[in-house]
């Protein structure tokens, strides 16, 4: 005779942040802004002791400064790294298309990704940097996007996902186009 016991599921508390509103779960502080729940002790020989705020994209103890209003904690290393409500930026473009495919890409790499555009359909001209499209996705991710990304760059920067001879797709690492034959060398390295 066995006895079968019921599965229990974990029970996660979800916290609401007081500094930005952001719930998270079970957590030490809000991957959304970088507060935690209690302060850590800041990096040996920094003129602070303890910090109640963690950069949202690596996770060192940010001491010095608190961030303004309900900004993310960035450490050094990050601070130039847009952050929009937990989101961190990986991608520029004014190209819807190339946006999409890029966001594509990163969550059939297992990238959760979002698209935050000012692009503005009803105005023809495209107004540049003031028609941004960005490629964003979660803060603690920033890393593995940045690295998907790089991937699929070529030598000169540019982001390409097809053979420049057929426009097949290909997979980052390729050498040869699997529908025409040709040398992806120097397009995706």
């Amino acid at each position: 005779m066995s006895v079968q016991t019921p599965e229990v599921e974990a029970i996660h508390t979800v916290i609401n942040c007081p500094r930005c509103g952001a719930d998270h779960a079970d957590s030490d502080g809000c991957p959304s802004c970088g507060l935690l729940s209690a302060p850590v002790p800041c990096a040996p020989g920094s003129a602070t002791s303890a910090t109640r705020f963690r950069c949202v994209i690596c996770g060192v103890p940010v001491c010095g400064g608190e961030p303004s209003g309900t900004d993310a904690a960035l450490c050094e290393l990050h601070e130039d790294i847009p952050v929009i409500q937990g989101w961190a930026q990986v991608y520029t473009t004014s190209d819807e298309i190339e946006a999409g495919l890029i966001s594509e890409n990163l969550r059939a790499d297992g990238v959760d990704s979002q698209l935050y555009t000012q692009k503005d359909d009803n105005f023809p001209v495209d107004l540049g940097e003031l028609s941004i499209i960005r490629v964003l996705v979660p803060s603690f991710d920033y890393e593995r996007g940045i690295e998907i990304i790089r991937s699929y760059m070529n030598q000169s920067g540019e982001v390409g996902f097809a053979c420049a001879n057929c426009g097949e797709v290909y997979e980052p690492g390729a050498e040869v186009c699997t529908n025409c034959g040709a040398s992806l060398i120097g397009e995706a390295e």
